[in-house]
């Protein structure tokens, strides 16, 4: 949840936006923007105006609280209407909706209070009504559609007059269908007048009348944290209120302000741009379009009842954007969220279960409360509240006075020990068995590492030190014995050993991966990624896909919400790197701000012939509930990998 921002906070904000043109009297000379009548019918009440391209013909699409939506062509003649009071408007063009090919249209009927989603049908043409969208609690104040990267679904954000901004997904690119699956709420803006989403930036824009506009990133991955785009006098360069927002294909802002008559534009990188328009009394809304004569403006002007047309033909795009896509998984399962919100699910470990794959278990921990287990399906099988456990890691084969076990260890930030956990070998069954302590102030990371040299585990602390545990039974009790220290120079967590090898792979947060032996001898650290154009700091979980003589390490790249493969034999190899998207067929929302990860290699029946990758979940929504872990197919990864390697 976004706080408030304070006075000081603010300042510090405009000092620093590129987007923003220094605030008071500086603000750049205005240009006169000369009008010309456009469209006016009586006791029209219009609002919204959205330009539109249809083949070689322009129209203009119009809301009315007395006549509805309205489709004018170049002549300005009604060529379709929707019965209503609307004011409200949102467009997306060239959608498939089961054999049709359609725009898309959702605006707020004012009498019914129902959120109307009609067709564009272009063949006839008409607005044809689809479905209405649940009406809120709340009235909504405005709304707008945004485009999923990569994937095409569609998202509504809506905001309503108590404040609250809301995301609904309206669209089904895969399946080509309207869905509505609610995603997530936020604290939004109070007297919100507009909003615009871009898909090339994944920002949401919205205007706050008699404050200024804010940008929320549109990526229902990442945090709803506002900042300031353009904000009126005296913090920016805005006067009176603004009511209206409008997105040029290039990124650039347009933003109305009716008491002012006029219109400014902002762009990233840019010194911000003002008209001042003539011939209007009250410019409350403005479409654009980019056509051959420049900038084409529609403005609805409230004081005539009448919308009014302009342009700027000076005006050159900017060269065009461009985002980082990169190749998308998606989960197959998701375990139970834990109990409750906030930063507590992080790290997980998976038991095999040799006799009956299937059957085998995810363990996770809960950082503020325990170890959470889990089957495969993600259901919740054992509860062990411990303390605030951060990372788990698992080795099976373990004896203890001649009776088989495997064994599960965590880092307890409760107690800063080690917490030892046997697991029934033909169950599944955990127990917890005790607490190691430790000479760390502040444990954090911890992985585990078996040899003939017997089991170990690796425990860091937030100082950068690490310790290397050998875990034996002595006198019929199970102990921990400090067999090696070293220190990394800023804050790890995670890390990884390879049993093959005999190598440990550990990751420091701000700088990158690093390896050295993992037996408990004294070796130097050798680093081998750091972060910069692929690794994105924090580097956090990592795992070990082996199959044979062939080794992949998987590592969370925290920083840009991804995960990177590296062949660990021969040279450290970069394989290639994805991210996990959603799947609206199975319900399962993305992932993003990952902290530790597992991968196995073994088959676990049907599902998962190749192993499976499962990652903690920073970030749990549609709709929005506290973290979990999602889980993916390794075929999946198998197969993204695959397309990077050529």
């Amino acid at each position: 949840m976004a706080p408030a921002l304070e006075f000081k906070t603010m300042k510090k904000y405009l000092s620093t936006l590129t987007l923003l043109l220094s605030a008071g009297a500086a603000v750049a000379q205005e240009v006169v923007l000369q009008t010309e009548p456009f469209y006016q019918a009586e006791n029209l009440q219009g609002q919204q105006v959205q330009p539109m391209v249809h083949g070689s013909s322009q129209f203009w699409l119009i809301t009315s609280e007395s006549r509805g939506l309205l489709l004018l062509d170049e002549q300005k003649k009604v060529r379709a209407s929707f019965a209503g009071n609307f004011e409200t408007l949102a467009w997306q063009p060239s959608i498939q909706v089961g054999d049709k090919l359609v725009d898309l249209v959702v605006s707020v009927d004012n009498e019914s209070a129902k959120t109307r989603v009609l067709a564009l049908d272009w063949q006839k043409p008409e607005l044809r009504w689809l479905t209405d969208l649940p009406t809120q609690d709340a009235q909504l104040e405005t709304l707008c559609i945004y485009a999923h990267p990569q994937s095409g679904h569609l998202s509504m954000f809506s905001l309503d007059v108590q404040g609250m901004a809301h995301e609904r997904l309206i669209y089904d690119a895969q399946r080509q269908q309207l869905v509505d699956i609610k995603v997530r709420e936020f604290p939004g803006v109070l007297n919100a007048k507009d909003c615009v989403a871009d898909t090339a930036s994944a920002s949401l824009y919205v205007a706050e009348e008699n404050v200024g506009v804010w940008r929320y990133p549109a990526s229902m991955e990442s945090d709803p944290v506002r900042e300031p785009v353009a904000m009126l006098a005296p913090f920016g360069d805005l006067r009176g209120e603004i009511t209206d927002l409008a997105l040029i294909d290039d990124g650039t802002l347009l933003v109305i302000s009716p008491k002012a008559r006029s219109l400014s534009g902002y762009q990233k990188d840019a010194e911000a741009k003002h008209w001042q328009i003539s011939g209007v009394q009250e410019p409350e809304a403005v479409g654009v379009w980019v056509g051959e004569q420049g900038l084409q403006l529609t403005f609805y002007d409230e004081d005539q009842d009448a919308y009014v047309s302009s342009v700027i033909s000076e005006y050159l795009q900017s060269s065009g954007r461009r985002d980082e896509q990169l190749a998308q998984v998606s989960p197959s399962a998701q375990t139970t969220p834990v109990a409750r919100f906030g930063d507590a699910a992080d790290d997980p470990a998976i038991w095999l279960n040799n006799k009956e794959p299937g059957q085998s278990r995810i363990l996770g921990t809960d950082k503020r409360a325990g170890l959470m287990v889990y089957g495969l399906d993600g259901s919740l099988l054992q509860s062990l509240l411990v303390g605030r456990l951060n990372n788990v890691d698992v080795r099976q084969g373990f004896s203890l006075n001649g009776k088989a076990m495997d064994l599960a260890a965590a880092s307890n930030r409760t107690l800063n020990s080690i917490s030892l956990f046997g697991i029934d070998p033909l169950s599944g069954h955990v127990s917890h068995l005790l607490e190691a302590p430790t000479s760390l102030t502040e444990v954090y990371g911890l992985c585990m590492y078996q040899s003939q040299t017997g089991t170990y585990v690796f425990i860091n602390d937030t100082d950068g030190r690490f310790q290397q545990y050998r875990i034996a039974g002595h006198e019929g009790q199970l102990g921990a014995k400090l067999v090696r220290e070293f220190a990394v120079a800023s804050q790890p967590e995670g890390c990884v050993a390879d049993d093959v090898s005999g190598m440990l792979y550990l990751g420091e947060e701000a700088e990158g991966v690093w390896r050295t032996s993992a037996e408990p001898v004294n070796t130097p650290l050798e680093q081998m990624a750091k972060t910069g154009e692929h690794l994105h700091a924090d580097v956090e979980g990592m795992g070990i896909y082996r199959q044979g003589e062939q080794a992949i390490l998987v590592v969370s790249s925290q920083g840009n919400d991804s995960y990177l493969a590296y062949a660990l034999e021969p040279d450290f190899r970069y394989l290639g790197r994805f991210r996990i998207g959603l799947d609206l067929l199975k319900g399962l929302d993305g992932v993003s701000e990952t902290d530790g990860l597992e991968v196995t290699s073994a088959n676990l029946g049907a599902d998962y012939p190749n192993g499976l990758l499962v990652v903690q979940d920073g970030r749990n929504q549609m709709p929005g509930a506290p973290q979990n872990f999602k889980i993916v197919d390794w075929r999946e990864v198998e197969l993204v990998l695959k397309s990077q390697s050529h």
